[in-house]
């Protein structure tokens, strides 16, 4: 989908047919929990559609774009990825984490849509990280 919708016409074409029981089913297969997936399709509408765009054509270069400043990252860093994500392989969450240093790489058992996938996961995660570097700031 990432493809289609990052190719000028076929982005466009694949919103004006957009089937919102195929998209549902392609959240299902992906492992995006049935609450979540039966929601999403109905906010893709023209506003979401453009978005949308906007989003992915803007990141069909993303690593290229900004590879290298990451070795100017300072901040204590929490890298998240899920182990089955079928959009961005997990490899590249070893390389994110080198690149910033980051204190901690939390690799879930989950997709690419990890946050709807493993919430409890993801809030303890983010929670235990901002409270141990609030402590280092005071």
């Amino acid at each position: 989908m990432a493809k289609i919708l990052q190719t000028v016409g076929a982005g466009e074409e694949y919103l004006r047919n957009f089937d919102p029981l195929q998209f549902e089913q392609v959240l299902l297969e992906d492992g995006v929990p049935a609450e979540y997936a039966g929601e999403a399709p109905a906010r893709v509408n023209g506003l979401m559609g453009e978005c949308l765009l906007k989003l992915y054509r803007s990141a069909a270069t993303v690593g290229a774009d900004w590879q290298e400043g990451l070795a100017n990252v300072t901040a204590p860093g929490l890298v998240i990825w899920g182990k089955r994500d079928k959009s961005v392989p997990i490899e590249n969450a070893d390389i994110l984490a080198k690149d910033t240093c980051a204190h901690r790489l939390l690799k879930l058992d989950a997709g690419h849509w990890w946050p709807t996938q493993q919430p409890s996961q993801v809030a303890s995660a983010l929670v235990a990280h901002w409270e141990s570097n609030s402590k280092k700031a005071e």
